[in-house]
């Protein structure tokens, strides 16, 4: 079993680039829109400052519902930077705040380029149209490119706070957001289209982590640790690719459909671990498995909703990377074997893994579950373990004999001898 786990190679746009957009002679570019003052763009990221004019802000259609308020939000900002740097920006926002959080003055509040501002299990929807032709649109175009968008309306930052004020950050087309099931990473397996998104988990998006956050908003680059998912679908096969942006470190996934358009088998070359951080507030994720749950009527059987690769490899994938597995097993053998993947990924190892779901045609929940897997050294190419097939029956009573971690060690250094 051999597989190619390409580096990739993502280019962000060099400063010269977004410079020579913002620095053009005048108060407007050749298109009409504003530019960034250049003395802003040369500030430290940390050191500047988004703030609104209260006496602009406007809340327009608010909504209550049975846990939160819905609104939208129009004001003038400030961008400044020391010196006396300062550019205006018109924006707009909407926003879901949680009832308890909604009064006139929080709501007034709330600023989506200032996390300081976003009370916990707040989400806030940027849409990049609303940026054409103001100075922020350069650095939103970037980050459309860099999403594989042709224009900035094609664009959205989707931001929540979450309830122990961390920032989660996705950034990409406008319908995945919007329509999980339409071509994105929610939607069944047959119905998927190519997509790109970037997300960001920023622990202390007010404090140490604000500073990527604003570069993001400057410049259109990604915080660093931004998660890149990614796939490409063509006939009945998906493929997709978990990339960390800083490093290019990348997990290349590829799913092959049955006849039924659902899982039958899947092959990964896992070299990095993008964890579990910020599962929780994945609503994409979640919203996904609570619909496959329903689609096959799994209430009552004591399965769980399985993931064929954990979310801490590949972060959701939805129902493409999700069959019905009996909840024993899925907390029990399967999650000891993929403890030690990533135990040999934190020794710097490549694990090559092959997974082919067994039942009987047209079965929505397979029989057994096989499992083929090695470990390679990505330095010289040397297998350092490659474990017989296993076949787990789709039951209870399953059992998984982990490689100690300190036994690791020795087996790599036998490797490279």
């Amino acid at each position: 079993m051999s597989f190619d786990a390409p580096k990739l190679d993502l280019p962000l746009p060099p400063p010269s680039w977004l410079e020579s957009l913002h620095a053009l002679p005048g108060l407007l570019r050749p298109d009409g829109g504003t530019r960034m003052d250049p003395r802003i763009l040369k500030a430290d990221p940390a050191d500047v400052e988004f703030q609104l004019d209260q006496g602009s802000v406007r809340i327009q259609d608010e909504k209550q519902g049975q846990w939160n308020t819905t609104y939208v939000a129009t004001a003038d900002m400030r961008v400044s930077a020391p010196g006396g740097a300062t550019t205006e920006v018109p924006v707009r926002y909407e926003v879901t705040i949680r009832n308890e959080n909604a009064t006139p003055e929080q709501m007034r509040a709330v600023n989506p380029f200032d996390p300081a501002t976003l009370p916990p299990r707040t989400r806030v929807e940027v849409h990049g149209a609303d940026y054409a032709g103001t100075a922020l649109e350069p650095s939103f175009m970037a980050l459309a490119e860099a999403n594989g968008l042709d224009t900035v309306a094609d664009l959205r930052l989707s931001l929540e706070m979450t309830e122990k004020k961390g920032l989660r950050v996705m950034s990409g087309a406008e319908q995945l957001f919007d329509a999980p099931r339409d071509g994105g990473p929610a939607s069944y397996p047959s119905e998927r289209e190519d997509f790109t998104r970037h997300t960001s988990m920023l622990p202390d998006a007010a404090g140490a982590d604000r500073a990527g956050y604003s570069r993001m908003l400057l410049t259109g680059q990604p915080p660093d640790g931004t998660v890149i998912l990614a796939e490409d679908v063509e006939a009945n096969e998906v493929r997709g690719t978990v990339t960390e942006a800083g490093s290019g470190e990348v997990n290349d996934i590829t799913w092959t459909l049955d006849e039924h358009g659902r899982p039958a088998s899947a092959e990964a070359t896992l070299t990095w671990e993008p964890s579990s951080r910020g599962r929780d507030s994945d609503r994409i994720e979640g919203n996904a498995q609570s619909r496959f749950r329903v689609d096959n009527e799994m209430k009552g059987t004591g399965d769980d909703v399985g993931h064929i690769f954990a979310y801490r490899f590949v972060n959701g994938h939805g129902p493409v990377n999700m069959f019905p597995q009996f909840g024993l097993f899925n907390r029990g053998a399967y999650a000891r074997m993929e403890q030690e993947w990533s135990d040999w990924l934190g020794k710097g190892m490549e694990v090559e893994i092959e997974v082919e779901l067994v039942g009987e045609p047209g079965s929505r929940r397979p029989d057994e579950v096989h499992v083929d897997y090695r470990v390679v050294d990505p330095d010289s190419g040397n297998v350092v373990y490659d474990p017989a097939l296993i076949a787990f029956a789709n039951t209870d009573g399953q059992a998984f004999d982990a490689i100690a971690d300190s036994a690791m060690d020795d087996m790599i250094d036998t490797a490279m001898a």
